[in-house]
């Protein structure tokens, strides 16, 4: 049983979405919770990958990332 508490403040869900740089669909995600939405951008960019990312929080998309450009050198 989960006992809420006044003035108490809870973790917000989050989805980090990895999608595929050539066909756009989702490659595979990482769900998690943060204190809030910078905290969560913080998380994301932790995990970044050299593919497009989209960060989730229910309906809400809170950020994209393109594709980190290939350099050759």
């Amino acid at each position: 049983m989960v006992v809420s508490q006044p003035g108490a403040v809870g973790m917000i869900y989050y989805r980090l979405y990895f999608m595929h740089p050539f066909s756009g669909h989702i490659d595979h995600y990482r769900e998690f919770e943060a204190e809030n939405d910078e905290a969560a951008i913080a998380i994301a960019e932790g995990w970044r990958e050299a593919g497009p990312m989209e960060l989730w929080n229910l309906h809400r998309k809170l950020r994209h990332w393109d594709e980190v450009p290939f350099t050759d050198g």
